[in-house]
């Protein structure tokens, strides 16, 4: 539901890479798994291509939940969103989404999330769509630079449901804070680097989400009672990765997907050909050897130190006055005369590689933002202000230690509630008087004095 979408060529895509290790013993019984994930497509979160739609759980959501809870997370209809929104758009499978409503609902109890929780999950959910509903204009009077945000209803829902200060969330969300040696300065966003901020929030934040209910997942398979007893494991790992990309416009997740692919195709023909190969020819085995396409090349070319891609995309990201223009300029520049990388016109946006699988096109559109795609210290420290402690865990710098100091958190307070149990106890008792006095031991075992003698 989090991590898969419909799109043009599948109405199931899963939209994230995973490597799932299965635990075992010799017997063949399984013991336990853990859940890695890769590459989230965060940028479908904001803008997808035609006839291709959102994450599963948003439309989830939004058909399959009941009036009260409409209600308490401020949901309204799909079409009403500007992230689900799209050309001729129509929901044609409404019972089936209210079906798989119910059956995310039921998986969410299974892992253990408790009805407090999946509350707070649906609460970030309906504000991360809000906040795509968010509008900027420039403003018309006076001399005072910046924009005006708006509409006022929007800015309120959003603030009750993440628990933020309003007047906080609108400064985040239009301006940005400069830290120099000796000020700090505070400059109004641009209308494109406000919108830029804004889906920069709003993809943080599903990331974020999302890391969280892997880590929920991973806890909740992990078999407690091995690690205890060091019981002995063996295991296996199953990928589930995309698949070699090429569509009509191809961006920078299709570059990260497809460098992927050629990392995997390299170590299939390492272990598969060459080792293997050099392995018959040193036990004097009879071999023809088979000739393979060797990738090394193509995986230099995109990043290998210091003129790798991926590193000329990182120093490109780091100057304040680049342009996508320059950085394509740049890789042009350093790999012209290399065999894998294929030079296009000149006022052509795009540069080709020829990777393993065939040739691929990449528009330089927004490689440099998608690059830098993070979220920025002034969104943070809004979210780190939010009264609801849900809100605060997520963007925790790392998701393992928060959700541990959740635990000790937890077993803290119950120490801390048996020690005031006790003290209201003892508080209670403190007056009580018995009725006779306590007769020594020595005595007892003078007298040999019957103990229903003693209080009488």
């Amino acid at each position: 539901a989090f991590g898969n979408a419909k799109t043009a060529h599948n109405n199931n895509s899963s939209r994230f890479g995973k490597f799932i290790q299965v635990n075992y013993l010799e017997s063949g019984v399984v013991r336990g798994a853990v859940v890695e994930k890769y590459l989230l497509e965060k940028s479908r979160l904001v803008s997808r291509e035609k006839n291709e739609r959102n994450y599963h759980v948003f439309y989830y959501l939004l058909v399959g939940a009941t009036e009260e809870e409409r209600q308490e997370f401020r949901l309204l209809q799909p079409e009403d969103y500007l992230y689900l929104k799209q050309q001729n758009f129509k929901l044609e499978d409404e019972d089936d989404l209210c079906h798989e409503f119910e059956r995310l609902q039921l998986a969410m109890e299974m892992v253990g999330f408790l009805p407090s929780t999946k509350k707070q999950i649906f609460s970030v959910l309906s504000a991360i769509l809000y906040l795509g509903n968010v509008t900027y204009r420039r403003k018309s009077t006076g001399r005072d630079e910046g924009l005006d945000v708006g509409p006022p209803e929007v800015l309120s829902t959003l603030s009750d449901l993440l628990k933020v200060k309003e007047e906080l969330l609108v400064e985040a969300l239009t301006k940005r804070k400069t830290v120099t040696v000796n000020d700090k300065l505070i400059l109004p966003y641009s209308q494109s680097e406000a919108i830029t901020a804004r889906d920069s929030m709003a993809k943080s934040l599903y990331s974020a989400l999302f890391d969280w209910i892997v880590l929920r997942i991973n806890h909740a398979l992990l078999n407690k009672r091995d690690m205890e007893e060091s019981v002995t494991c063996l295991s296996i790992g199953v990928l589930d990765i995309f698949g070699f990309e090429d569509f009509a416009t191809n961006s920078f997740e299709q570059f990260c997907i497809n460098y992927a692919n050629e990392q995997l195709q390299y170590y299939f023909n390492q272990h598969i050909f060459k080792l293997e190969q050099e392995e018959y020819q040193a036990e004097g085995i009879t071999w023809h050897n088979i000739d393979y396409t060797d990738n090394v090349g193509c995986i230099h070319l995109i990043s290998k130190k210091p003129t790798g891609l991926f590193y000329l995309l990182d120093e490109e990201s780091n100057f304040p006055h680049a342009t996508d223009k320059t950085l394509l300029a740049k890789f042009k520049q350093q790999h012209q005369t290399n065999h894998f990388f294929v030079l296009t016109p000149v006022m052509e946006p795009a540069f080709v590689i020829r990777h393993f699988a065939g040739i691929v096109k990449y528009q330089i559109k927004d490689f440099r933002e998608k690059n830098t795609d993070y979220m920025r210290p002034d969104i943070v420290a809004l979210l780190r202000s939010s009264d609801r402690a849900y809100v605060r865990e997520l963007i925790g710098m790392c998701p393992v230690a928060m959700f541990r100091w959740g635990i000790l958190r937890a077993a803290i307070r119950g120490i801390a509630g048996f020690c005031e149990a006790g003290r209201r106890w003892a508080a209670k008792t403190a007056g009580v008087v018995r009725r006779g006095s306590r007769t020594p031991l020595g005595e007892l075992q003078r007298s040999n004095t019957s103990v229903e003698k003693m209080y009488r």
